[in-house]
């Protein structure tokens, strides 16, 4: 697959992500859907906030360097959009637990930091 139409169909599956997660939004009544709706409501905007993380920084990366090779800017893209989006998704799973508490975001964020340097120290010089 090609960088160009990588950044198409990335592109294509966020825009379609952020409509359907509207769709769910407002068109989904949380007391009476129960866990399904709830599901939904997660899986849309997880995926929704991958791919527009993940395109948002690969822009800027793309417009900051340019002298760096594509596909490399895009698997980091790529990983760091997971990671945030997991962050925020599970900030938004706590908070809705009621187990929000400022140690326990340290420690989500503290997991993330780890992933993130474990695959920066194990990349070949």
């Amino acid at each position: 697959m090609s960088f160009r139409s990588y950044l198409i169909f990335m592109t294509l599956g966020t825009l379609t992500a952020w409509m359907t997660w509207a769709v769910v939004l407002h068109g989904v009544d949380p007391t009476r859907a129960g866990a399904l709706g709830l599901l939904l409501f997660y899986i849309t905007l997880t995926m929704a906030l991958f791919g527009s993380i993940s395109l948002l920084g690969m822009l800027i990366r793309l417009w900051v360097s340019r002298g760096e090779i594509a596909s490399r800017i895009a698997v980091r893209s790529f990983r760091q959009g997971v990671l945030l989006t997991t962050l925020f998704v599970s900030s938004l799973l706590l908070f809705s637990q009621g187990w929000f508490r400022w140690w326990t975001m340290f420690l989500v964020v503290v997991i993330v930091g780890l992933v993130e340097l474990t695959f920066l120290s194990s990349r070949k010089s």
